[in-house]
């Protein structure tokens, strides 16, 4: 299933382990942050449709990958359980489950909220391409850090820790037990 964000128009390749049984699916846009949200029809036909009843356009099986800049669809790496964990900060010693290919940071409007005053509403963002990992800085008034360099973006790996505001987060991935 083809989706399109109705903000920015970028494209993107939903399968049906996204859906992971349910029938609507929702993510943050990786290019503009707006919500997209794709649904099923009951025939398990995929449909899409996004949030605030405006439609997210089908694309057939004309569309060309190259006409998409992050044409590797955003889905996280299978058979790993994905988390971040806060090392330092406000909220030290959580730690959040991975759920979704595209986690926003932020303290408030983001999928990831910490309670730091130093963090911009909508921080960074977090993008899952299976094993590859990208942090992706969301023109933050501080900044996001890695090894204590600012960056836009960056690739992370399993036990990478960086920094937004005054937190430092660890992105951890481990094997699922099945």
């Amino acid at each position: 299933m083809i989706v399109t964000c109705p903000s920015c128009q970028k494209k993107y390749r939903l399968e049906d382990k996204h859906f992971a049984g349910r029938d609507r699916f929702q993510f943050a846009c990786p290019s503009c942050g707006k919500p997209i949200e794709a649904s099923r029809t009951p025939e398990g036909l995929p449909s899409g449709e996004a949030q605030g009843a405006q439609k997210v356009k089908k694309v057939d099986a004309t569309w060309a990958e190259a006409d998409v800049q992050e044409a590797d669809l955003l889905a996280l790496p299978e058979g790993k359980r994905v988390s971040v964990a806060v090392l330092q900060g406000a909220d030290s010693g959580t730690i959040f489950p991975v759920e979704r290919p595209v986690v926003v940071i932020g303290r408030a409007d983001a999928d990831l909220v910490l309670s730091d005053s130093e963090v911009s509403r909508r921080h960074a963002r977090l993008e899952f391409k299976g094993l590859t990992i990208q942090l992706r800085d969301l023109k933050s008034t501080n900044g996001t850090y890695v090894n204590e360099q600012r960056i836009s973006l960056t690739t992370l790996s399993n036990q990478s820790e960086f920094r937004v505001g005054s937190s430092t987060l660890m992105l951890i991935v481990t094997d699922t037990l099945e």
